[in-house]
């Protein structure tokens, strides 16, 4: 399968469609296959009318709203499969609609704030959204509209909540493929070349030096996850590194790859592609040159999702997990919940739960110019019930809105 990733977004859907565009030009004079799916690590901008550019922590020259609104509204399509993680300049009130994950618009799904998917059934892709904070780190999810200045801020940190049930994945179904990222992983310039990251990126150096690039909680899921390739965006730049997890001592060694990239524009290192081999019992036809995957929910991490919901924090103080120890029993029971109750075995497509709805009123026209809304709102999505009416767990998001 070939998979583009992007660095950043920053709302430039147009430019990173045309990219691939171009790509696939190349690629099919030479008899390959298209690019598939597309991964976009965060800062992605899903900004559907002005309303949203006030949910959003930016500077105010880059509060614009791009191209996303008109995927939204429907006046044009992602090509392609593209799956989302969020950042820290982000529609904050969007992203807390599908916290759980949900179409963000047609063909554009959003992980969550934590999640995991199988593509076509077999590629497993997991990630995590917002950067690192330490101070808000064993904080809940109290954040809700209207935003002040400082909660529209802590709103995009990553909440050890998150974390604690990526982790959980390691001994839950089989191995994760690709995990996605806007923060780096603590301390990954050391398993790359860290003195050409410093020359493209002097602003880096403080710190490098200090050991403060990137993010802990990251690292820990780095470690701890090992998957093959790893991708992230946030500093603007490329950069790639092998995480090898047990010092190389064989060819054998697990290794993670992973890559950084740029944002869109003029000479920036924005998009690569990369080629993850295909099961064989999963091949396409080999007539069929232009397809969609279809992408399914995993059913290992609907049962840590099951599992962990009575736990989920709301407040500024966060409820407390129970011991590391009962993680696995409580899992267990809830995967064999999921097995017995969500599709076959716990297998099920994501478009037989969750189908795309406009909530926030969209733009009304390519410009967006004359769309002069700017009180943000809360809003119920649709996907969020349906996913939590599988899992059978009460719809936490919309009970905690402010409207």
């Amino acid at each position: 399968m070939r998979i583009a990733v992007v660095g950043c977004s920053h709302g430039g859907l147009d430019t990173i469609y045309k990219a691939i565009h171009r790509v696939d030009a190349d690629t099919k004079k030479s008899g390959e296959l298209p690019v598939e799916l597309l991964l976009c690590c965060g800062d992605f901008q899903a900004l559907r009318c002005n309303a949203d550019l006030y949910t959003m922590k930016a500077p105010t020259k880059f509060r614009l709203l791009r191209d996303f609104h008109n995927y939204y509204a429907g006046r044009k399509k992602a090509p392609i499969l593209t799956i989302v993680v969020g950042g820290n300049h982000e529609a904050m009130g969007h992203m807390w609609e599908c916290f759980h994950g949900g179409w963000l618009a047609p063909n554009i799904y959003f992980l969550g704030y934590a999640g995991c998917v199988l593509v076509d059934g077999w590629l497993r892709i997991a990630g995590s959204t917002g950067i690192y904070k330490a101070e808000d780190y064993k904080k809940g999810h109290f954040e809700r509209i209207p935003y002040i200045p400082s909660t529209l801020v802590s709103a995009y940190h990553t909440r050890q909540y998150g974390v604690e049930r990526l982790m959980n994945l390691k001994n839950n179904g089989p191995k994760v493929d690709i995990f996605m990222s806007h923060d780096w992983p603590l301390g990954i310039e050391r398993h790359g070349d860290a003195q050409a990251l410093l020359r493209e990126t002097p602003r880096l150096e403080n710190s490098i030096r200090s050991n403060t690039l990137g993010s802990a909680p990251l690292e820990s899921l780095l470690k701890t996850l090992k998957p093959a390739q790893w991708c992230s965006g946030h500093m603007h730049v490329r950069f790639t590194a092998e995480v090898c997890h047990d010092k190389c001592k064989s060819d054998d060694s697990e290794r993670t790859k992973f890559l950084a990239l740029s944002k869109p524009g003029e000479g920036r290192a924005f998009l690569e592609v990369i080629d993850v081999s295909t099961p064989e019992a999963h091949q396409p036809p080999k007539d069929v040159r232009h397809r969609t995957p279809t992408l399914f929910f995993d059913p290992h991490w609907l049962a840590v999702v099951r599992a962990f919901d009575p736990f989920m924090p709301l407040e500024t103080k966060a409820t407390p997990l129970p011991p590391a120890k009962k993680f696995p029993a409580m899992i267990a029971e809830a995967l064999a919940w999921v097995q017995q109750n969500v599709g076959e075995n716990g297998m099920k497509a994501v478009d037989d739960v969750q189908v795309f709805t406009q909530t926030a009123p969209p733009t009304r026209s390519v410009s967006g110019a004359e769309d002069t809304d700017v009180t943000p709102r809360s809003y119920s999505n649709p996907q969020t019930q349906a996913f939590c009416d599988m899992l059978g767990i009460p719809n936490r998001i919309d009970g905690n809105s402010s409207n």
